[in-house]
């Protein structure tokens, strides 16, 4: 029956507590770029990497060392070739944030969203928070959920992987570290969001920060000047989980 033709109707509770406002912002921010295709293509394409590192360490039981050879330390089931694959992952941290990110609060500065927003009983905390955890779900995407399937996948099919270490102490540490690094790299991105009104924009931004970071940390090292290292955005986060995860420093 159209709402027309309905008239009137009281309100009538639904006996459940509303979410808390931040919940809400969250759940609308990750269904809604979950609807287009393309995206999700993207996410795939981000656990490309788990499904080859899956096979070889499948490919390592029926050819031992051969296949450590082909994947190196990146396949090994040790804390560096678990770090050494979140590290691989950040092209598609750059792609998708850059994606998603961009315009959470762009756009509703550009649309004059904010005014509605704060009429409402929400606070500036429930707000960033409800954008940050947008950031932080697709962060987790493409890391974080795929660590979980390569210890779930290792401690099934590998005999030296232990219980312990797949399903508790390597859980724990990557979690710790997304949970870290994607809370501070989602609230980096809102910043810039927050700074002008075009996604556009905001993309070209985060594209200086991290590519052309990663550039020139990348040159710094082939000249042997390990001071402008330090500029590489995300592999201050990967150095700073080398201490999460008990391995050599990354840069």
């Amino acid at each position: 029956m159209p709402v027309y033709d309905r008239g009137y109707t009281h309100w009538e509770p639904s006996g459940r507590s509303a979410l808390p406002a931040w919940m809400v912002i969250a759940r609308r921010g990750i269904a809604e770029p979950l609807k287009q295709r393309w995206l999700l293509l993207l996410v795939l394409m981000g656990w490309v990497p788990a499904i080859v590192k899956a096979g070889i360490i499948y490919f390592r039981l029926r050819a031992g060392e051969l296949a450590d050879l082909l994947g190196g330390g990146w396949a090994s089931l040790g804390p560096d070739g678990f770090l050494s694959f979140i590290e691989g992952q950040r092209f598609f941290v750059f792609v998708l944030l850059a994606i998603v990110g961009a315009g959470l609060i762009a756009t509703d500065r550009m649309d004059n969203g904010l005014s509605l927003y704060f009429s409402r009983p929400l606070g500036l905390v429930g707000y960033i928070g409800g954008k940050a955890a947008i950031i932080l779900f697709f962060y987790f995407m493409v890391t974080l959920f795929p660590v979980y399937a390569l210890c779930l996948f290792s401690y099934l099919i590998a005999p030296d992987a232990t219980g312990l270490d797949m399903l508790l102490l390597m859980p724990l540490r990557a979690t710790a570290y997304c949970a870290l690094a994607g809370a501070s790299i989602a609230l980096v991105l809102l910043a810039f969001s927050s700074m002008g009104k075009r996604s556009i924009f905001v993309m070209v931004w985060w594209t200086i920060m991290v590519s052309g970071t990663e550039t020139i940390g990348a040159i710094a090292q082939g000249l042997g000047n390990s001071t402008f290292q330090a500029l590489n955005f995300l592999g201050q986060y990967h150095n700073a989980g080398s201490f999460l995860f008990s391995t050599g420093a990354r840069l």
